[in-house]
């Protein structure tokens, strides 16, 4: 495990937590505060689009901060690079943001009967968006789930782990129970709308996504290391198989998404392929099979041994354009034609994680290649050392920043960007 990406990414860590952390005490008011143009690093304000506005809140952002701050801390207590002085202040900060951000969100989900919606005012009101991206205001959350209420949940197992408060880790515990049983029963409706019409998201009757039950798979992790190990690796084993009968196949292909017949879903003609959702994929289940005690488990981990290296080296094959340097956003499997062109900045980081955890997995040396390019293109398209070295979300095929919205418009909290290193560069300092 002697990759060159290792060395990169602990200062540029830093930094981005730094300035998180700063926003969070100039402009947080209990929530977390990424609400900047990531080019310019100007602050959104009332000139901006309704969405951008500060007195919209995205629980994406406030549950996968939290996820990613409590990784933070595990990062700074273990870095070498501090001192004790610089670790006590930065723990301090830490710690002061995850209690009150949890405490923040706790307050929404009482206003809400339990849940969350992709956006929301500070009220508790939910706020969708009509075809000609004016707000609506909710009057019921659909379905049983929804992506917030997934990255709440496990931010708030998250953080109640760090922070060492049992209360607050039992009522993310069961709120993610809650979550995951509706994955599992196919009710779970996705809550994200749609600012890129190149990027289809909203929820379609009978389009089963492969989405939930990958990103769940984060939380079984913080359930097996700091909860009832036992049942969350049952849950973990029961989502795998689940991803693995309906959305691969022989031939290392990923599906988006599935009919009720569990076959690839039609968009007019095209079998759509995130390859970065399937590289995270690749990282988060590595994770839980890392971590996977039981004897299914440990046989499941075995069988798995020799599916990995292929399908990561295929699914990168299939996403990453070597000359701008970044992950396509979609592919089609039918006529195996790029669709989506554009490059997010996330499936970068995401893939290092992955190259990383499936080569503690496989023992394929030669993945270390595949974290090295993602970090090599990361660096060099995406950090805008102007802005805290944090990152523009979109390039183009030509590798043009562009003023494309991949989820939200609020920046990424520490999530993709770092906490996925965090996890790659505690894997990789493991003895096998």
């Amino acid at each position: 495990m002697d990759g060159k990406w290792q060395t990169r990414w602990p200062q540029l860590i830093l930094e981005v937590m730094d300035e998180l952390l700063r926003r969070y005490e100039e402009h947080g008011k209990g929530f977390i505060n990424t609400k900047l143009d990531l080019v310019t690093g100007r602050n959104f304000d009332k000139t901006d689009p309704w969405y951008k506005q500060p007195d919209i809140l995205f629980p994406w952002i406030q549950g996968r901060g939290l996820e990613a701050m409590a990784g933070h801390l595990a990062f700074v207590r273990s870095a070498k690079f501090l001192t004790p002085a610089e670790k006590r202040v930065r723990v301090m900060k830490i710690r002061k943001l995850l209690r009150e951000v949890s405490g923040s969100l706790e307050k929404l989900r009482r206003k809400n009967h339990g849940r969350l919606f992709f956006m929301m005012r500070r009220n508790g009101k939910s706020i969708a968006m009509d075809p000609e991206c004016r707000p609506v205001v909710l009057t019921a959350i659909p379905g049983k789930a929804n992506y917030s209420d997934l990255f709440c949940a496990k931010g708030l197992m998250a953080a109640g782990a760090a922070l060492k408060d049992d209360a607050l880790f039992r009522r993310g515990d069961r709120y993610y129970r809650k979550v995951v049983s509706a994955i599992l029963r196919e009710e779970f409706v996705t809550d994200q709308q749609m600012f890129d019409p190149k990027n289809p998201v909203l929820a379609v009757p009978g389009k089963l996504l492969q989405g939930p039950k990958m990103l769940a798979l984060g939380g079984t992790a913080i359930g097996m290391m700091h909860g009832d190990a036992a049942c969350w690796e049952r849950k973990a084993l029961r989502l795998l198989r689940v991803i693995f009968s309906r959305y691969t196949n022989q031939d290392f292909d990923f599906w988006e998404a599935v009919d009720t017949d569990f076959k690839p879903w039609d968009d007019r003609g095209k079998w759509i392929c995130d390859p970065g959702h399937a590289l995270e994929f690749a990282g988060l289940s590595s994770k839980n099979l890392l971590l996977f005690k039981s004897p299914a488990g440990v046989k499941l981990r075995n069988r798995c041994r020799k599916f990995y290296g292929d399908f990561l080296r295929h699914q990168f094959a299939l996403g990453f354009a070597p000359g701008p340097g970044g992950i396509i956003k979609s592919f089609d499997l039918n006529t195996r034609r790029p669709v989506n062109t554009d490059m997010p900045w996330w499936s970068l980081p995401e893939t290092v994680r992955a190259a990383t955890l499936a080569e503690k997995l496989t023992g394929d040396a030669g993945l270390s290649e595949i974290a090295d390019k993602c970090s090599e293109a990361f660096f060099r398209g995406y950090v805008n050392r102007d802005c805290h070295s944090m990152a523009v979300q979109t390039r183009n095929e030509k590798g043009e920043v562009a003023p494309v919205i991949p989820a939200t418009p609020d920046a990424d909290p520490g999530y993709h960007t770092n906490l996925s290193i965090i996890d790659a560069l505690m894997f990789a300092s493991k003895k096998s």
